[in-house]
């Protein structure tokens, strides 16, 4: 009998308190996201619950989905009919590999009487090595260029570190002047710079060594990362014009591989990957070159 009015007497607070009851439940703990944080394999869509707490939500906040080191989409937020769920929706379908967070800026949602903070999810799409090096980009992109210095490349997963002792080398392929410098790792991007701005004509070859930009979440060691560029027209001869044509094709593979089995002398410009020799090495740099349309 007394555990009957036990049970009666939780009831009748429960009903009467009932409103305060819900002020108890913290919504930052009890949100749920749906794809859920982690890995997943594509993002457009969301739904947010906050364990059944009514939730407003600023139609005219912009959500954001942020790309590691690439792009911002933007996309836009509503609740639904039963005003307890946040449904975002982005018109792109990210699938492309790399870390993502979407984020819900301030003064978007106030759940249950309460206005969250901004708030920010992240999420994981595992792709391959091949897609990981594919999405790789640097700024001043390959080509003609006026001078050179500094350097950003930005890369689709988290940069922990720059391997201690690491620096970038700057190859001017035309005179075999070379230039060291600097790199700094920055989110998703490594910042590089020389401390001098070179302007010398000539054909250039940015390097940055084997293991020197440490990805936690990547699982093996980032290679060796070469970038292509040109200073006054190149001092007379264009990076892989082995037959000196004027342009880049598929004809010089074959004379690069003429030379290298004939014992020919090789021109400056066959020295594709900038190491200062030219070897099997180049043939490959070459084929990368002309299969990333450089």
């Amino acid at each position: 009998m007394k555990q009957t009015m036990r049970i009666l007497a939780v009831l009748m607070l429960a009903v009467a308190y009932g409103p305060s009851a819900l002020a108890v439940v913290d919504p930052y703990e009890a949100l749920q996201v749906t794809p859920a944080e982690g890995v997943v394999e594509s993002l457009q869509h969301f739904t947010i619950t906050f364990a059944g707490l009514p939730v407003v939500v600023n139609e005219t906040a912009v959500p954001t989905l942020e790309k590691g080191g690439g792009a911002i989409y933007e996309g836009r937020m509503q609740a639904d009919e039963t005003g307890t769920m946040v449904i975002v929706d982005f018109d792109v379908c990210c699938t492309a590999s790399g870390q993502y967070f979407l984020h819900l800026p301030e003064g978007s949602l106030k759940v249950n009487g309460q206005q969250l903070l901004p708030l920010s999810l992240r999420f994981n799409i595992v792709g391959t090595m091949e897609s990981f090096y594919d999405q790789i980009t640097i700024d001043p992109a390959e080509g003609q260029v006026e001078s050179l210095q500094s350097f950003t490349i930005s890369l689709p997963e988290y940069v922990g570190e720059i391997d201690y002792g690491s620096s970038a080398k700057l190859t001017n392929t035309t005179t075999g002047q070379t230039y060291w410098g600097d790199m700094y790792d920055v989110g998703f991007n490594v910042l590089v710079y020389f401390g001098d701005e070179v302007t010398e004509a000539g054909n250039y070859t940015l390097t940055i060594p084997s293991g020197a930009i440490i990805i936690y979440t990547l699982g093996e060691e980032v290679h060796e990362l070469n970038y292509h560029y040109t200073i006054g027209g190149g001092g007379g001869f264009i990076v892989g014009d082995v037959d000196d044509d004027g342009e880049v094709a598929i004809a010089d593979v074959t004379a690069l591989i003429d030379i290298l089995l004939g014992g020919g002398e090789a021109p400056a410009a066959a020295d594709v990957d900038g190491d200062g020799e030219v070897a099997i090495a180049d043939v490959t740099a070459l084929i990368d070159m002309l299969l990333a349309g450089n």
